[in-house]
This record gives C-alpha cells, sequence and structure tokens, in this order.
C-alpha cells in the first residue's frame, strides 16, 4: 500500500513541475506574454516543409518565435485601435469563445463522467479477444435459417453443412471490437471457437456465424499488442462517451422550445442553388463536390439575403437569432453539397440548422456554468483571438497599399535608369482550399511522389492546370508571398503550406536566373503588372515599418534559457482538434512566420 502511495505523490509531483514548465514565459510583447506551452503547441502542429529541408535547429526555433511575437504585436495595436469592436471582427472573435465553452462543457458533462464506463468496457474488452474470424451461411428466408440452426444445435458439424449447400460462401470474415453493430458484436466475442451464433437478421437476409478462430495479442502480449491495445482503448471511450453523449443531449433538450423560421430556409436555399448552379456546370466530375467560397458567402449577406438577413431565422426561448448568424455559421461550417438541387440544399440545410440550434443552446448552458473563466477555455481562446485581432490588423493595412499612375510611371523610369532586372524564378505549385489535400500532398511527399504528380491530382490553380502545376519563368515581385518566398529558396526546395488568397499553397522551387536586362518593356503593357508588384512591395515595407515602430512602443523579452531547452519536434502534419458536441479547427492557427521586420528592429536597438 505505501508503494503505491508513494508513486501516485511521486506522478503528481512530475505533474505538477510539468504544469509549471508549461506556465514558463518565453517571450513578453508588452502585455501578452508566449508561454513555453504555447510556443511548443504550435511549432510542432505547424506543418512547414522547409523545416524537413534545414532540421530543426536554434535558428529555426527563433524564426518561429519571432513569427508570433509579430502577431502579437499586431494583436495589442488592433485592440489598442478598437478593431475588436468592428463588427465581423466582433462577431469571429466571440464564436471562438463560444467554440471553446462549448468543448469545456463536453468535456465536464460527457468525457469526465464517461471514463468510469470506459474503464469498464477497456476491462471487458481486454479480457477477451480483439478479432474473431469466422464463415457465414446465409437465407433470405426464415424457415430454412431455422432449420440450418436446428441442424447446428444437433451436432450436424458446420462444415459438413455449407458442403451440402455449394451455393455458401466458403470466405471468411474477420470481426474486431469496434463494430458497428455493437449487438452482434457481444454475440460473436462471447462464443468460443467452433461454436455458432443464433441466426441474425439484417435487411438483405439471416445470417449464422460459426467462429472459426479467435485472435488474443494483448492477453498473450503477441508482437502488435501495444497498438491493438491503445485502439481498444480508444473505442472505449468513444462508445462511453457517445452514451453519455445522448443521455445529456436529451436532458438539456427536454422542455426547450425552439422555433425555425421556415420561409427563410427556403429563401436561403434557393439563392444557394443560384450560386451553385455555375459551379455544378462546370465541375469535370459529378463525384466532384460542391462549396462555396467566402465570395459567395459575402453575396449571399449583402445581396441575395440582404432584404432578409437581420429577420429573426430561430427563436430559442427569449433569444431571437437572426439569418445572419445561421449565414456566419455556414460560412465558418463550410458544407459540402452532392449537386445544386433545392431539394438536397434543402437536406443539407436542415441538418445544419439542428447543428446551429444545438451549439447554440449548448453555448448558453457553457456561459452559464461560468466555463469561459476555466484556465482551458482562457488559454486555448486567447491564442486565437490574438491571430483573428493580428488578421484585422493587417487587413487594415491594405488602404496603404495603393499605388497611383504617377508611382508606376517614376518605378518604370526608374528602372529603365538603373538598367535593373527582376530576378525570375519557376515553380511547381499544388494550390487547394482544403486542409484535409493539404494533409494528403503533405504525406504523400514524404513517401516521395513527385509534386507534379499530385498538381495533376489536387492543384485547384485553373491556369497551371494543363503545365501540371509548373508557373513557368516569373519575377519574384510577382505572386505575392510565393513569389517573395520562392527568391528566398535555393532550387529543389519544398515549401508549405502557405496561406494564400486561394487557400493554401504548396509549391518547389525549379528555376532561379537574373535575365539580362532589356530596355524595349512598352509601358502599357507593363503598367498593371508593376502596379501590382509596387502594391505588394509597399505593402510590405509599411508592415514592417510599423512592425518595427510597434516593437519598440511595447517592448520585447526574450527568455533565450527557455527557448533553447524548449525541446521540439516536426510533425509536418495538419492536425485538427475535434470540438466537443461537434465541429473541428486546426489544432493551432495557421500562421506564415513573418520575420522580415526583425533584422531592421535588431539593428534600431544596437544603433547608439
Amino acid at each position: 500500500m505505501i508503494k503505491y502511495v508513494f508513486l501516485i505523490l511521486s506522478l503528481t509531483f512530475i505533474i505538477q513541475i510539468k504544469a509549471q514548465s508549461d506556465d514558463e514565459v518565453i517571450a513578453k510583447i508588452g502585455n501578452i506574454p508566449v508561454t513555453r506551452k504555447e510556443f511548443i503547441q504550435r511549432y510542432e502542429m505547424m506543418p512547414q516543409l522547409d523545416r524537413q529541408m534545414k532540421g530543426i535547429t536554434p535558428q529555426l526555433k527563433e524564426e518561429f518565435l519571432y513569427g508570433i511575437i509579430f502577431e502579437k504585436l499586431f494583436a495589442q495595436a488592433a485592440l489598442e485601435h478598437r478593431l475588436d469592436t468592428v463588427e465581423i471582427t466582433s462577431y469571429s472573435i466571440h464564436e471562438f469563445e463560444k467554440m471553446f465553452v462549448r468543448d469545456a462543457l463536453y468535456n465536464k458533462e460527457v468525457a469526465e463522467k464517461a471514463k468510469g464506463k470506459a474503464q469498464q468496457l477497456l476491462s471487458d474488452y481486454l479480457s477477451n479477444a480483439t478479432k474473431v474470424f469466422s464463415r457465414v451461411l446465409f437465407s433470405s428466408d426464415e424457415k430454412e435459417i431455422k432449420n440450418y440452426s436446428a441442424l447446428l444445435s444437433k451436432g450436424l458439424p458446420f462444415d459438413s453443412l455449407v458442403v451440402e449447400l455449394p451455393e455458401q460462401s466458403k470466405d471468411t470474415l474477420t470481426f474486431e471490437i469496434g463494430m458497428e453493430d455493437e449487438n452482434l458484436e457481444r454475440q460473436i466475442f462471447s462464443l468460443p471457437e467452433n461454436a455458432n451464433t443464433t441466426p441474425v437478421h439484417f435487411e438483405d437476409g439471416w445470417y449464422i456465424y460459426h467462429i472459426v478462430k479467435r485472435y488474443e495479442p494483448i492477453l498473450a502480449k503477441s508482437q502488435g499488442w501495444e497498438s491493438e491495445y491503445q485502439q481498444i482503448k480508444k473505442i472505449a471511450k468513444q462508445r462511453a462517451e457517445r452514451e453519455f453523449f445522448i443521455r445529456y443531449m436529451k436532458q438539456i433538450f427536454l422542455n426547450k422550445k425552439v422555433d425555425a423560421n421556415g420561409p427563410l430556409l427556403k429563401l436561403s436555399a434557393e439563392k444557394i442553388v443560384l450560386l451553385l448552379k455555375g459551379k455544378e456546370a462546370t465541375r469535370k466530375d459529378e463525384k466532384d463536390k460542391l462549396y462555396l467560397s467566402s465570395d459567395d458567402f459575402y453575396a449571399l449577406e449583402h445581396s441575395a439575403l440582404a432584404d432578409s438577413i437581420s429577420k429573426v431565422f430561430v427563436k430559442l426561448g427569449k433569444r431571437n437569432i437572426s439569418l445572419k448568424a445561421f449565414i456566419r455559421f455556414l460560412n465558418f461550417e463550410n458544407p459540402d453539397y452532392k449537386s445544386a438541387e433545392i431539394k438536397h440544399i434543402l437536406a443539407v440545410l436542415n441538418g445544419k440548422t439542428r447543428e446551429f440550434i444545438e451549439r447554440e443552446v449548448l453555448a448558453e448552458e457553457g456561459y452559464k456554468q461560468k466555463l469561459d473563466q476555466t484556465k482551458e477555455v482562457k488559454e486555448s481562446f486567447g491564442m486565437w483571438k490574438d491571430f483573428l485581432l493580428h488578421q484585422a490588423m493587417q487587413g487594415a493595412f491594405l488602404d496603404s497599399a495603393k499605388v497611383s499612375d504617377d508611382e508606376v510611371a517614376a518605378y518604370y523610369a526608374k528602372r529603365n535608369l538603373k538598367k535593373e532586372s527582376e530576378t525570375v524564378v519557376n515553380i511547381v505549385e499544388v494550390l487547394t482550399s482544403s486542409l484535409e489535400t493539404v494533409d494528403t500532398v503533405l504525406q504523400k511527399l514524404k513517401e516521395g511522389v513527385d509534386l507534379k504528380t499530385l498538381a495533376k491530382l489536387y492543384s485547384e490553380r485553373q491556369q497551371t492546370k494543363e503545365s501540371s502545376g509548373e508557373f513557368g519563368l516569373f519575377p519574384t515581385t510577382s505572386f505575392g508571398e510565393i513569389g517573395r518566398i520562392a527568391g528566398s529558396l535555393n532550387v529543389g526546395d519544398t515549401y508549405g503550406p502557405l496561406k494564400v488568397p486561394g487557400g493554401y499553397s504548396i509549391f518547389k522551387l525549379i528555376d532561379k536566373k537574373k535575365p539580362e536586362f532589356t530596355a524595349d518593356e512598352d509601358y502599357a503593357v507593363m503598367k498593371d503588372k508593376l502596379k501590382r508588384d509596387l502594391a505588394f512591395n509597399k505593402l510590405r515595407n509599411s508592415i514592417i515599418k510599423y512592425s518595427v515602430d510597434l516593437a519598440h512602443k511595447y517592448g520585447i523579452t526574450i527568455n533565450q534559457n527557455v527557448l533553447n531547452a524548449a525541446q521540439v519536434t516536426n510533425l509536418n502534419s495538419v492536425i485538427y482538434r475535434y470540438i466537443g458536441f461537434g465541429g473541428k479547427i486546426t489544432a493551432v492557427p495557421m500562421m506564415t512566420p513573418f520575420t522580415d521586420w526583425v533584422e531592421q528592429w535588431k539593428k534600431n536597438i544596437n544603433t547608439p
């Protein structure tokens, strides 16, 4: 007994030490700390192909930290400029908080309460086989299958009966813990070898299963038992939580009065049909799913449904929830559609309306229990809030990127005068709006699949479809961040995923050169391109300058010892966080570390 108490005390001490080290501040930007926990989570859960090229080095960790610092600088500036009160930003921030509150409610009311049941199920599974191999007798006639069962119960060998019935399958079926039909699973796994089940009815007929062999790797501690154990443990947890989830959902929605506006739902479906019709006409395969873009949702809110967007869509007790809230929920969830038929769209929207109502009710309950005040919610929400605020602040810089015709003409004259030629690059790219596709591409690159092959299969950039993702030579001042980063790579390097307006870009540099200067560029032809290049550089330079100013204003301190001691790995996969009661997000914000401001900031610090 003393030994076990000592073990528990030791484990408690280790957990306390770990918690303390997780809370260590690795950097501080004004009033905002970056903890060791946040840094490691974000470093490890943010896939970046360039890490594979360079390896995990102190320099890479420092660069990543400065990317987080940039985000926190802009988050503080956004608060100072009250961008958190701007309607769309305020809405996004609140939705993320509600999401984490729901997740905390799930952990409290379902996950925690299901632990005992999960342990009981695990014990039951571990004392049994994990796989059962069987053969089967089938009949579409109940009387016939009962006759087979009677013969088997009288001692007729299963194989003898199968021989007499040549139309029966000779295949062996494999059953594993975690079957969808739990009643059948209990019957099959409770039987010894050479036993038979009673007749089991399914939609297509009747079945009798004969147990050929039971596989018990965990009991025997045979090869692979550890992975079997983890899989069984996961199934026990899922099944226990599902039981408590169903129970809790019945309880919380008992006597809950909810009304949804049917005509508004139908109107929304009709407008979505119109948006999807064009996409349906251009898709190459009928199996390809249809999605609405951000522009489509903007059109729904500001034009297609503008006359109805403020009307009450859901009455939840004393609360009235507008159609706008539902449309923004759809934007966040972005469901897929198999076709643009009104019946199908209505079916999808009906399901999403149910989810929308459930999540509103659950968030309301979470706030009632003050779960927004818990440490876990504050940590998760704080990280995402800073990310959203920094995005809002960056968006405020778009006006500074406006370029006049006079500026373009001056830039053109300067280039010709100095006889400057730009570095040009060529890349192969996969562009996708789906994070699931990003993960697939990353995994296939690990397996050695060529990026051109992957571009043919997955890239959504129509201009490069015919060339297997290859761009052709272009200046590094073109294509925004893609061009800038490509100019910093060596030929053969692969980079990504990079967040760009069209989704996520993964690209490989296949050529890089500085061509000879030619003075015969026609200004009328070059004007639009030069304007885009100037706008990008102007935006980038203004962000760099502002970042340096903010760094001096708020102050930055870095605990180099904590940074050096932080042990990190490179998972290089897209990792999701599944939210309790439904929904998922990336485990951490998908940030492309921006560090172009750091050198100038350090130079200013070191200048007397």
